[in-house]
């Protein structure tokens, strides 16, 4: 089986942002951050609160939606893409920005987008409060979408990864399929396979645009109900980089021993592209979207509350060392990058 071919080199974008990182030297006098760089999503100290600040796109998703010519859910994408990041600190998102990059104007492309825009942040509980739209042909040959939001955390509450430790559980919140990342990748294998939008994929009853379009799960409600209720100690948003997210809360030895039953889709993309259990682990998320590290004495409150909310499944667990197992598959990570 191949580990990739001409997509992501997610090496070399590992380089570009640290090198682009180290060039912020400046910083204001009277003005902190908490953490560092690297993390799901950038805190700013308020003293008693922490603002959290992130932003994030729809990436080539919006590819699908222009060639099935159906823009009505990738606002959904564009706000869980920013939300499901802010989540992992504690943090509630509060307001939201988008902004749209275009090759000419279409009043029914604005209508779909500001529709799912509207949906995503009803389900997020947050308000859009403006944004900046570009009609900039010599720049781009499709529409790219993209959103900052901020949110508010008590800086008491904040989960950073740090009491993470040996012996604690995995928990997986189930995806609602690809979400927003991969997508570079599974455009390369439906055009090698030629495989078009309104074709199924082998063994599927829908469409492969409504399978691909189907909206990025937003967790927002969900973590907030845990917040107050459950020893929260890692927070994970499983996105570009697949299962080896996990790794960014904190260097352990993270074991995925019962993991979650990918949706057909990606059964098939694998297939498809003759790829393996590690290229396929770290570039989408396998059914899981989402990951809450806790300890086994929070078990029952993480599983009542979650019940009948989102696919929750206990996935593994946490051992001192270094880096992401999958015994099942033979898969081994040695850390994020």
């Amino acid at each position: 089986m191949k580990t990739g071919g001409s997509f992501v080199d997610r090496k070399a974008q590992g380089e570009f942002v640290s090198t682009l990182i180290r060039q912020f030297k400046y910083k204001r006098g009277d003005f902190k951050t908490i953490g560092s760089f690297g993390g799901f999503t950038s805190l700013v100290d308020l003293g008693t609160f922490a603002i959290s600040f992130n932003t994030d796109n729809v990436g080539t998703k919006t590819m699908i939606a222009e060639e099935a010519n159906k823009y009505d859910t990738i606002g959904i994408d564009c706000i869980a893409m920013c939300v499901n990041d802010a989540i992992t600190s504690g943090s509630e998102p509060l307001a939201m920005v988008d902004y749209i990059q275009l090759k000419t104007v279409d009043t029914e492309v604005a209508r779909q987008i500001g529709t799912g825009l509207n949906v995503g942040a009803q389900m997020a509980n947050l308000t859009m409060v403006g944004g900046e739209t570009a009609i900039v042909p010599d720049l781009v040959s499709h529409i790219d979408l993209s959103g900052t939001s901020i949110g508010i955390v008590q800086k008491g509450q904040i989960v950073n990864g740090e009491r993470i430790e040996d012996g604690d559980l995995l928990f997986s919140l189930g995806s609602s399929g690809i979400h927003s990342n991969g997508f570079t990748t599974v455009r390369s294998v439906l055009a090698k396979n030629e495989i078009g939008i309104d074709d199924k994929f082998p063994g599927d009853s829908k469409r492969v645009s409504e399978v691909l379009l189907e909206p990025t799960r937003i967790y927002v409600r969900e973590i907030l109900d845990l917040l107050n209720i459950v020893n929260l100690k890692g927070l994970v948003n499983i996105t570009g980089g697949g299962v080896r997210n996990i790794s960014r809360v904190k260097d352990m030895r993270y074991v995925i021993d019962n993991p979650v039953e990918p949706q057909n889709v990606f059964k098939k993309i694998m297939e498809l592209g003759n790829f393996d259990y590690p290229f396929m682990y770290e570039t989408f998320n396998m059914g899981t979207g989402f990951v809450v590290v806790t300890d086994e004495d929070s078990k029952r409150d993480l599983l009542s509350t979650l019940k009948g909310k989102v696919p929750v499944r206990e996935i593994g667990h946490v051992e001192n060392g270094s880096g992401i197992d999958l015994p099942e598959f033979g898969v081994t990570f040695k850390g994020y990058y």
